[in-house]
C-alpha cells in the first residue's frame, strides 16, 4: 500500500477525521484531504513527521504500510484493526450479491 492508504488507516484505527488530524498537527486540512486523494502523493518530511506523530506511528508505518517485524502502537492497541481495514477496503469493490454471501458467512462463523 501507498502513503495515502497508510494515512487512511492510521486516521481510521485512531478514529481521526481530517479536521482533527489538521488540528493536531498544524497542518491545513485541504493538504491533508489531498494525501488521502492523490495516488502517489508524498509530504515532506516536516510534515510526514507530524502526521506520523499524531497518530502515533512510524513515518515508516507512513511511508511502507504494516510491516511484521515491528508493532505499532495502533497493532499493540487493537492488533485485527488493520486486518479488519483490509478485509473492508476489498469489500467496497464487491456486489451486492458477493456482500450477501460474505454476510452469511460471517453469520455462520458467529454461531460457532
Amino acid at each position: 500500500m501507498g502513503f495515502k492508504e497508510n494515512l487512511k488507516e492510521a486516521m481510521y484505527c485512531k478514529n481521526l477525521t481530517t479536521i482533527q488530524l489538521a488540528a493536531m498537527t498544524g497542518i491545513n486540512s485541504g493538504t491533508i484531504s489531498s494525501y488521502l486523494k492523490t495516488k502517489n502523493s508524498m509530504p515532506p518530511v516536516d510534515k510526514a513527521l507530524k502526521l506520523a506523530k499524531a497518530l502515533d506511528v512510524s513515518v515508516d508505518f507512513l511511508v511502507n504500510g504494516f510491516e511484521e517485524k515491528t508493532e505499532s502502537s495502533i497493532q499493540q492497541k487493537s492488533p485485527f484493526s488493520i486486518d479488519v481495514f483490509r478485509i473492508a477496503k476489498k469489500m467496497d469493490d464487491m456486489g451486492k450479491e458477493e456482500l450477501t454471501i460474505i454476510s452469511s458467512i460471517i453469520d455462520l462463523l458467529k454461531k460457532r
